[in-house]
């Protein structure tokens, strides 16, 4: 019995803002997600990148961040593992695994992470003839621009 309830809460949806339903299966892949990127190697990575971008020590070119962090090295490494997990939330927001709705509605835009690390990325791409490194990553980027401008705060600060 207990299963089939499972089975009808799970089919159970609600009208985002936008008017696409968001399903029991959307907000489990959302903590699906941020579960999967609670790890101490991801708190690293999350800490490294915000660390060196206050600092603004994130080189703007792909040469200038080789020069400091070479492939291979552990901040190298660090800058992958930040970036994977929003290439990744493109991928399941593309494929409508996920809502953006409930993604950008809990972890914003993403405009500084992206274009922060956007030259490195188009660095790599060129370096790497990979012309799609990372392009979920920045498809999510311009949709959470989008999403920003149709969703004004839902708290005014005044």
């Amino acid at each position: 019995m207990a299963r089939s309830k499972n089975k009808v809460r799970r089919k159970q949806s609600t009208v985002g803002k936008r008017g696409k339903a968001i399903t029991m299966e959307h907000m489990d892949m959302l903590l699906r997600l941020g579960d999967q990127y609670s790890t101490s190697y991801d708190f690293e990575a999350s800490q490294w990148f915000w660390s060196k971008l206050h600092q603004n020590e994130i080189p703007s070119t792909i040469e200038e961040f080789e020069n400091k962090y070479p492939q291979g090295s552990r901040e190298f490494q660090l800058f992958e593992r930040f970036t994977a997990k929003f290439e990744l939330a493109g991928l399941l927001i593309e494929y409508g695994f996920l809502s953006e709705d409930l993604y950008y509605d809990r972890y914003g835009g993403l405009q500084a992470e992206w274009e922060r690390a956007k030259p490195i990325i188009y660095g790599i791409r060129k370096q790497w003839n990979e012309p799609r490194f990372r392009e979920n990553f920045e498809i999510l980027a311009r949709r959470g621009y989008e999403w920003l401008e149709k969703h004004p705060p839902k708290v005014n600060r005044e």
